[in-house]
């Protein structure tokens, strides 16, 4: 006989009641110094990904393909205003295109580069100051990294792209809409929880660029869980902790979720302290290895001709990822052949030398990737990869690194940080737009709206 169908009772205290409790408590004023300037940090370095993403020309034909309209949202690459959901479309469709965005130590994932598009379209459509933006950033990136830790990873065949940072987006895009009101939070959280968006993890190695549609469309979907939450929809409560994290986590961890919120229910510790820059256009499993070809190329005058051999050591998801045949520029980024071949060829691993691969393959049939089991103990904290090459000459070079630069470890510097900044705003705007677009990022605490920084944007 069949058994009616129940509702499961909710947990005494949900862990969404505490996370929305904290996100309205935040206030960027009280955040610690480190706090404020690693966040306008990562404001910076995200605009750059998506501005150097949206020059590229597949994000080029998606914008001639999208219809919008009239609206206050900024595109970046467009210089009218378009509607909200457009603009959360056209700039987070762009955030993955080079591989270039942000990264979480404690977590396979990109909070503030997904988190930023729907932030930006509902601060401008609002009218809301810089303060507001950026508290709003703050929280949504303590939830998302929250929950990410607590799920222990996610199964091998998801991608790590528009998985549990959707809920901290959720989470801060309610904040936005409902002047920080706990109960809209809440239910944003357990109703991003409840819709469990899950992504192929393998369309990315195989150059599969469909796959820039996993922020841009989990951005819509938080933006409309947010939205649905603001006009009263309800959500289960307890659905992070009964739904979502059983089904799209290796291991939940129920404690976890609120671990670092004080007895008053504030933050008291700061998670986005352990995002990182991603400083290679590859994937942040790869860096290890780049950064040990990087330092090859600095000590030694290593050319292609003078290569042998080269034999590759990475742990296992790194190993997991590599595409041993790409045939498009996005599956040459999570390629280690392609990008060491690129390194040596070209001197150093940037864009322009991914995007043609014939001249790569000669070097790429000489390298040999295998799986260091030695290494997996290090991920994901560390990115660890040793490079050994073997010279025509007879000699033997090797490098090995664990924390590549960029991450809490091995923190990226100022020059790192504005050479990739400049590199990537150049490729939509002038000298004079990008400088403006810097300066009202550094000014955004202060200002009254987000005038300065769009205004700018708008400048391509």
């Amino acid at each position: 006989m069949s058994e009616r169908l129940t509702p499961p009772a909710p947990p005494a205290s949900p862990a969404s009641e505490v996370l929305a409790r904290a996100v309205a408590a935040t206030e960027w004023a009280s955040a610690p110094g480190a706090v404020r300037t690693k966040v306008l940090e990562l404001v910076t370095d995200s605009l750059a990904v998506i501005a150097g993403g949206a020059a590229h020309d597949t994000m080029t034909r998606l914008r001639q393909a999208t219809p919008s309209a009239p609206g206050p949202a900024t595109a970046i690459a467009c210089r009218e205003g378009v509607d909200t959901m457009s603009a959360v479309l056209l700039n987070g469709a762009a955030i993955t295109v080079l591989q270039r965005q942000d990264g979480y130590a404690h977590a396979k994932g990109h909070p503030a580069s997904q988190l930023l598009p729907p932030l930006l379209a509902v601060a401008e459509r609002r009218g809301l100051s810089g303060e507001q933006l950026l508290t709003a950033f703050v929280g949504g990136y303590e939830v998302a990294a929250r929950v990410g830790v607590a799920l222990g990873g996610v199964p091998e065949h998801l991608h790590d792209i528009g998985n549990w940072v959707t809920i901290g987006v959720s989470a801060a895009t309610a904040s936005l809409l409902s002047d920080r009101d706990e109960r809209t939070i809440a239910a944003a959280i357990d109703g991003a929880s409840s819709l469990a968006l899950s992504f192929d993890r393998f369309t990315t190695a195989a150059g599969a660029t469909m796959h820039h549609l996993y922020p841009a469309s989990a951005g819509l979907v938080a933006l409309n869980v947010a939205q649905g939450a603001v006009a009263g929809l309800s959500a289960l409560p307890g659905s992070l902790e009964r739904f979502y994290g059983p089904h799209l986590g290796k291991e939940l961890r129920t404690d976890r979720l609120t671990e670092g919120i004080d007895a008053a229910g504030r933050f008291d510790r700061y998670e986005v302290l352990d995002g990182y820059l991603k400083l290679h256009p590859s994937c942040a499993h790869l860096h290890g290895v780049n950064d040990a070809v990087a330092a090859l190329l600095a000590r030694t005058a290593l050319r292609e001709d003078d290569v042998e051999s080269v034999d590759v050591g990475i742990f296992g998801d790194g190993f997991r990822i590599d595409a041993s045949d790409p045939q498009n520029d996005l599956a040459a980024r999570f390629s280690v052949g392609a990008t060491v071949a690129a390194a040596i060829v070209h001197g150093r691993l940037d864009d322009d030398g991914l995007a043609d691969l014939e001249p790569l393959r000669p070097l790429m049939a000489r390298i040999t990737v295998r799986h260091d089991p030695a290494m997996d103990d290090l991920a994901p904290e560390g990115r660890p990869g040793r490079v050994t090459v073997r010279l025509r000459d007879g000699r033997t070079l090797v490098e090995e690194v664990v924390h590549p630069r960029g991450t809490p470890r091995v923190p990226a510097t100022e020059d790192d940080r504005m050479a990739k900044v400049l590199d990537l705003l150049g490729r939509c705007y002038d000298d004079r737009a990008t400088e403006r677009i810097i300066d009202a990022v550094v000014a955004l605490p202060d200002a009254v709206t987000l005038g300065d920084l769009t205004a700018s944007l708008r400048n391509s």
